[in-house]
């Protein structure tokens, strides 16, 4: 999901139920303990936000700066591609972006990798608003050839229980309307916000 270059739609703001009311983030959790993590093996750190877990050949784990660069490469290749074609010419334009992104105080990331390579990636930032905790996602990108295997859910599951254990309320993010990412975050508990628009002046 790359926000430079998605034609930005609806902010999503929080959860839902099957009645169409309003699910509270930690209701979404506590209701589905299954979907969100109860399979994996998990390591928590002193605090008792989760570390590191493992799931099969899969770990997910928080970002460092040692990833930054094979996340830069995996960024290039995932949004130069379908549906998204990105025209990132080089390496240098993707670091700087991504280095603008991690280099922001409030920047908080969290990566799958698979055989010691990373196969999936969540960047964003944290923010204190008015009514709690929340966290926008700015890019969550899956590899081309690993998407819909259940890797971004199990990704999102991993950055849902993290963020609820340290207090946090709401997940946000921007995608582009009618493609796969929207049914993707549909399918994880988000939806789309009608009160909310996207406004844009070109310069």
């Amino acid at each position: 999901m790359s926000i430079k270059a998605a034609v930005k739609n609806h902010f999503i703001n929080h959860l839902f139920k099957e009645d169409g009311g309003n699910l509270s983030f930690q209701e979404h959790l506590a209701n589905n303990s299954k979907i969100h993590g109860d399979y994996f093996i998990q390591d928590k750190t002193e605090d008792g936000a989760l570390g590191e877990i493992h799931q099969e050949k899969l770990v997910f784990r928080r970002f460092s700066w040692e990833d930054f660069d094979e996340s830069a490469e995996l960024f290039k290749k995932v949004f130069n591609a379908g549906p998204w074609y990105d025209n990132w010419r080089s390496l240098d334009e993707v670091r700087n972006y991504l280095g603008e992104l991690a280099s922001n105080p409030v920047f908080e990331g969290f990566i799958v990798q698979e055989n010691s390579h990373i196969i999936a990636a969540c960047m964003g930032r944290r923010r204190s608003w008015w009514n709690g905790k929340e966290f926008f996602v700015d890019e969550f990108l899956v590899e081309n050839d690993m998407q819909g295997e259940g890797i971004g859910t199990k990704l999102m599951n991993f950055v849902s229980q993290s963020l609820l254990k340290e207090g946090y309320t709401r997940i946000i993010l921007f995608t582009n309307k009618g493609i796969p990412a929207e049914i993707f975050y549909l399918k994880n508990g988000f939806y789309n916000n009608q009160n909310r628009t996207v406004m844009v002046k070109e310069l």
